[in-house]
């Protein structure tokens, strides 16, 4: 059932989890699957409001390293599903073991310990099913160095609360209080177990007793809490100067090169299709394990793309036509998130006129794509993602998805600054260090020898080989992908949570994020942070 809040006085329960995002979803669906009960604490309602969304506002250090927290975070039903793309990426043995080039990296556990659970993660995140490798049909093999089978998946419908909250509201199993936003724990008298949740609502504070706690509220809010908790009990979480709220990282992502494709129908073993599930997926290209570790590169994953829409001088009249659409908000935020839609419109000033030409000499040709767009995107189902603009010469720009090192400078910590419902705020100070930028531009070196080398094709550098870093650099920014910061591991020294995701202090507090991943690896983080919330799940119901 769905409550429109959670009663003053105490309550008890045997499960209790801390937020109904696509991972809280997951973990009350995967409990009431296994016959156990369990109350979901949502801090938002139905709908977002903007005052609840002002909670999580945080001082950024660097704006242009990092979104707006109004805008990463979403408190509703549903939890950030609502801005999600959908895009659901299976992680690389790779990225599980130690890494010499790779300082701080290594998890306690392995590969094996999470693909069993990547079926039941996709059937909540609606991406069909586990199958992650596809074999081209037009590409031929790019040697060892490079695979292009690699799939990544897209969820039918990314707004989760649309499909399961009919679900849940029906479940005798899951009660799900909206307006509960959880603003401590206590922990009692010796501080081994949290005794009490507390909640803040609309009628003033509960509590919640409960046998086993997840907190499932996104990277940095359940960081936030945890380290609010700490001002308490300094001695926590490897103490004030240990790994809470350090590590903090996302993916660094953009565009310095094309793409030449020598047969240029081989785009379509590059663009979205129809699996035999229903999803849709795409190849990428992915580097090998052997080809990380001889050149001492993070993971990387690259797919073509469209050039920036922004730029006029691709001459494109659907392009341009889009980026008009994007830069009228009444319209454009209904065609995407806030978020994408900030970053299609770049830098300005934005050459509207130029666009507008683009517009006028692409018709009516240009009409009939952009109609066909609008139909795969907004008439079908499922959705198309995206869309790519084929073109006859084969060239299409490059998008990069990487790996950051592990840093434990790049920092999220409390302020003095209290929100509307008495938790600290944070300060948020992502970083992303020279180390990224090198592997990103030695990473490309490796793919445009095996494309040449394959006689595939080639990259075509936007800037000097001398400047290529800092361009890498100047594009770096994240705030969504919100890893690190309560990372797992054997040693409470240097990690949060061990291998199970339960907190090394408390002996019955887990966390269930992307913040336990002591690595990010060139995946997105919300397939991974599902299918450990699964195993969690089956891991505590027999408790």
């Amino acid at each position: 059932m769905i409550l429109k809040h959670l009663p003053t006085g105490k309550h008890t329960c045997d499960l209790c989890i801390i937020g109904s995002g696509p991972v809280g979803m997951a973990l009350a669906l995967e409990f009431e699957r296994l016959g156990r009960d369990v109350i979901v604490l949502e801090s938002g309602r139905n709908r977002v409001y903007p005052e609840l969304a002002e909670a999580s506002r945080a001082t950024i250090v660097d704006p242009e390293r990092h979104a707006p927290m109004e805008i990463a975070v979403c408190r509703v039903l549903g939890g950030t599903s609502w801005t999600w793309g959908g895009r659901c990426v299976a992680f690389d043995e790779v990225d599980f073991g130690a890494r010499a080039h790779v300082l701080h990296s290594g998890w306690p556990i392995v590969h094996d310990d999470v693909e069993p659970w990547y079926a039941r993660a996709a059937e909540y995140l609606l991406c069909g099913d586990d199958t992650f490798y596809s074999p081209p049909r037009h590409l031929r093999s790019l040697g060892a160095d490079v695979s292009v089978g690699m799939l990544e998946r897209w969820s039918t419908e990314p707004r989760l609360a649309l499909v399961h909250g009919e679900r849940i509201e029906r479940s005798e199993r899951i009660t799900l209080c909206l307006n509960c936003t959880v603003v401590d724990l206590d922990l009692g008298a010796d501080g081994c177990v949290v005794e009490n949740v507390v909640v803040a609502g609309p009628e003033g504070k509960s509590r919640v007793k409960a046998r086993a706690v997840i907190l499932a509220g996104g990277g940095v809010e359940t960081t936030r809490l945890l380290l609010a908790v700490q001002r308490r009990w300094p001695g926590h979480f490897g103490g004030t100067g240990g790994p809470l709220g350090r590590y903090y990282m996302g993916h660094i992502s953009g565009k310095i090169a094309n793409i030449v494709l020598n047969e240029p129908a081989a785009i379509a073993d590059l663009d979205f299709e129809l699996d035999a599930s229903g999803a849709y997926v795409r190849r990428r290209f992915v580097l090998s394990e052997a080809a990380q570790r001889t050149h001492a590169l993070l993971n990387t994953a690259f797919s073509p793309d469209n050039p920036p829409f922004h730029d006029p001088r691709h001459r494109s009249s659907v392009l341009s036509a889009v980026f008009l659409a994007l830069a009228l908000p009444p319209i454009g935020r209904r065609l995407v998130s806030e978020a994408i839609r900030i970053a299609h419109l770049g830098p300005k000033p934005h050459h509207f006129g130029a666009h507008i030409v683009n517009v006028f000499y692409g018709a009516p040709a240009g009409a009939l794509d952009l109609l066909k767009i609008m139909r795969d995107r907004f008439l079908l189902r499922p959705r198309k993602p995206s869309f790519l603009v084929r073109n006859s010469d084969g060239r299409y720009a490059l998008h990069y998805h990487a790996e950051q090192e592990p840093n434990p400078d790049s920092r999220v910590v409390l302020t003095d600054e209290i929100d509307r419902f008495g938790l600290p705020r944070v300060a948020i100070d992502l970083r992303f260090t020279k180390g990224d930028a090198r592997s990103v531009v030695g990473s490309h070196q490796v793919l445009d020898a095996a494309l040449r080398a394959n006689a595939i094709g080639r990259l075509e550098y936007w800037y000097p080989q001398k400047q290529l870093r800092d361009h890498v650099l100047a594009q770096a920014s994240d705030g969504f992908h919100q890893v690190g910061t309560t990372r797992m591991g054997q040693d409470p020294k240097d990690s949060v949570v061990d291998e199970h995701l339960k907190v090394h202090d408390i002996a019955n507090l887990h966390v269930a994020s992307s913040s336990v991943f002591p690595t990010t690896g060139q995946a997105n983080s919300t397939l991974l942070a599902t299918a450990l919330a699964v195993r969690l799940a089956n891991h505590l119901a027999p408790c």
